[in-house]
């Protein structure tokens, strides 16, 4: 007979039961997959628009987001009164188009005169693309004043037309202004990207 130290084996297998009941619980409480002390970090935006009085700023810039070229050309339009886009043509518009925003303060009442001082065609490494039929779209922040029938737009403000007087209607003085146009997609318009400008001048009276 072989002796050597003794070995309870109940007292082994209640041991063990127990190592197994406080790993199972662990497991539980951290759902299967992470252990307490791992740290997840996000990260978001906050973003916002300062105003100051008299003055006008950018706030968004005109986009006509991601388009597929043709053999043939076409157009994308920007409604300035609702930002919705329309596409003319074989050409392929893919992205989100958006209209130019511009926001002003002045006071309730106040006249201010707008001209749409400047617009330039959008340019890249392939031909130029114009920009055209540029207008300001009608919102509740300021009302035109001038002649409804205005270019036949039914707006004070156009390409090629400006000092349009316009009153602000927002009891805080501050209002927005929203601005569409058209875009000319050449045939097999080359890739990369196309950018223009447009400038907006505000005279509060």
């Amino acid at each position: 007979m072989i002796r050597g130290d003794s070995f309870n084996h109940a007292a082994c297998s209640a041991a063990l039961r127990r190592a197994c009941a406080a790993l199972a619980a662990l497991v539980a409480a951290t759902g299967g997959s992470a252990i307490a002390g791992e740290v997840a970090t996000a990260t978001g935006q906050a973003n916002a628009v300062v105003v100051a009085p008299l003055s006008i700023i950018k706030v968004d810039d005109m986009s006509f987001g991601r388009i597929v070229a043709r053999p043939q050309a076409g157009t994308i339009t920007i409604n300035a009164n609702t930002g919705v886009c329309t596409v003319t043509g074989p050409i392929l518009e893919v992205g989100t188009c958006r209209r130019a925003r511009f926001d002003g303060m002045g006071s309730n009442k106040m006249s201010a005169r707008i001209t749409l001082s400047s617009v330039t065609n959008l340019t890249g490494p392939g031909q130029t693309m114009v920009l055209d039929n540029v207008v300001l779209g009608n919102n509740s922040s300021i009302s035109f004043t001038g002649n409804p029938n205005a270019n036949g737009h039914g707006v004070g403000l156009t390409q090629g037309n400006g000092n349009q007087r316009y009153s602000i209607t927002n009891n805080n003085g501050i209002f927005s202004l929203y601005i569409g146009g058209r875009l000319t997609v050449n045939a097999n318009q080359a890739p990369g990207v196309y950018n223009g400008s447009i400038t907006i001048n505000v005279q509060y009276q």
